[in-house]
């Protein structure tokens, strides 16, 4: 049998030991210690460690059995890695440790959250070391499921915050807040589709308050709430919060990076999904900047969706806590237990064409998108043959600067159908510095065609773009309707 040493840097975590292929010597056995660096192998004298799920810079989790169950029960062993801390931090570690285990055994009460089988330390040697031991929960995360099969459909989305908003309702009143709430962090299990919350950051909570930090900065970068980013004091809108840009993650595919706009400082999701304005207007509400101006708990979600919900939901009443969403499988990988070998099917939003971005826009965003490269085009040529011979002289550095200048409009061509707006008030600066020094300065600018000319040159570029792009559309639609 082959058992994984927990110790972190471990030179070689992986010990098999013969003897234990037999199932009485299995439940008998006092201990086993790793051949590499001493530490004991049962954990708590009874979890047998498999094999590392995921590491992290406050401890790691790992997949186990308890041998002391007929069929070696799976469970998950979380592991707290008080590395570098001095006598005094690790008595409030042990003390936050102890606290974290009672508050995790109090939520395990809910169906939808794993159940804590155990808490305990491992002394090896002069380390010490914390471990939780948790329910196993054989299913895929909604992060593994979006990046293998797409977007999923607002509707299912919609079941997915039905179900999930009672159980931020039930920790919340506990007197609780989950603090890290991702995709990754929601699982659905194979047998029954239910879905269930994990990973409440005990064990970063404990290491955290260890080293003096403040316990609240736990979260995920793109899913924490602004105050939990200042390391403020965080509230049940928080997890709401981080709740919204899972949900918005669900439905476009997109990183919470791509969704938030930084020069508005906002969020946009329109340009990927369009949602219907009941849960457009909720999840814009969960995602204010301040906790005030957002929903004061979960309930209040739920009553402001219930309208939507009950306009969607199936016609056999189900458990709050399982969906009928047909959940499909990831494909199997190393990380994939027990995957089944025929996935189910999943509503999911259309995917992407294939068409290039710029030929799959509106004809009139096209359109808009033409004149405006024709009126770059334009002022550039005019500019340069103006001002710029005047101001640099050699026909050499002309080339330099024309050169940088094109640089600037390749730079704004591949954004101009993401920032329209800021395009739109380029170009029309441009026209003021224009009409300014033509006004003020005649004598360099009278070579400069009058503004009736420039618009007409402007319009025959726009039309002639919207005729090529009109044509390499028809000719990729062509070419995709073959292959």
């Amino acid at each position: 049998m082959d058992i994984y040493c927990t110790r972190p840097h471990c030179t070689k975590p992986l010990n098999s030991f013969a003897d234990l292929d037999s199932g009485n010597t299995l439940k008998t056995i006092t201990q086993k210690f790793c051949t590499a660096c001493g530490m004991p192998l049962l954990l708590g004298g009874r979890y047998i460690v498999e094999r590392p799920i995921a590491q992290g810079g406050f401890g790691a989790t790992f997949l186990a059995r308890d041998r002391y169950t007929p069929a070696m029960k799976r469970c998950v062993v979380k592991l707290l890695q008080p590395v570098g801390l001095t006598s005094s931090q690790m008595v409030i570690a042990k003390q936050m440790f102890e606290r974290e285990a009672t508050v995790l055994e109090d939520l395990g009460t809910h169906p939808q959250i794993p159940d804590l089988l155990a808490y305990f330390e491992v002394q090896s040697g002069q380390d010490e070391f914390f471990y939780l031991v948790q329910e196993f929960v054989d299913g895929f995360t909604l992060e593994q499921i979006v990046e293998q099969h797409g977007a999923i459909a607002e509707a299912d989305v919609l079941e997915i915050m039905q179900s999930l908003l009672p159980v931020l309702t039930f920790i919340h009143e506990k007197g609780s807040i989950h603090r890290d709430i991702k995709p990754a962090n929601i699982m659905v299990r194979k047998l029954d589709q239910t879905y269930f919350l994990l990973d409440f950051g005990a064990v970063k909570q404990v290491a955290g308050a260890a080293q003096g930090q403040k316990s609240t900065g736990i979260f995920t970068p793109g899913y924490g709430a602004p105050e939990q980013m200042r390391g403020d004091t965080v509230f049940p809108a928080t997890d709401l919060y981080a709740f919204a840009v899972t949900c918005l993650f669900l439905l476009t595919g997109k990183e919470p990076e791509e969704l938030f706009d930084v020069s508005y400082n906002k969020w946009q999701w329109d340009r990927f999904v369009k949602l219907s304005p009941s849960l457009n207007s909720v999840l814009h509400k969960m995602l204010e900047t301040a906790p005030s101006d957002r929903f004061n708990s979960a309930a209040s979600v739920i009553q402001a969706l219930s309208s939507k919900i009950a306009a969607t939901a199936p016609t056999p009443v189900k458990p709050t806590h399982q969906t009928s969403i047909q959940v499909p499988v990831p494909i199997a990988s190393p990380n994939a237990i027990n995957a089944p070998s025929v996935p189910k099917v999943l509503s999911k939003s259309p995917k992407p064409q294939k068409t290039p971005w710029l030929l799959s826009a509106p004809i009139p965003t096209q359109f808009i998108a033409a004149f405006l490269l024709g009126v770059e085009a334009m002022l550039l040529w005019q500019v340069s043959t103006t001002v710029g011979i005047t101001a640099i002289g050699s026909p050499a550095n002309l080339v330099v600067f024309a050169a940088f200048l094109l640089g600037v409009i390749l730079l704004r061509i591949s954004s101009v159908l993401d920032n329209k707006d800021l395009f739109v008030f380029v170009n029309l600066l441009s026209f003021a510095a224009v009409w300014a020094g033509q006004f003020f300065a005649k004598t360099i600018f009278q070579n400069l065609p009058q503004w009736v000319d420039i618009i007409q040159y402007c319009g025959v570029a726009g039309f002639s773009a919207i005729a090529l792009m009109a044509a390499f559309r028809l000719i990729f639609q062509l070419l995709y309707s073959l292959l």
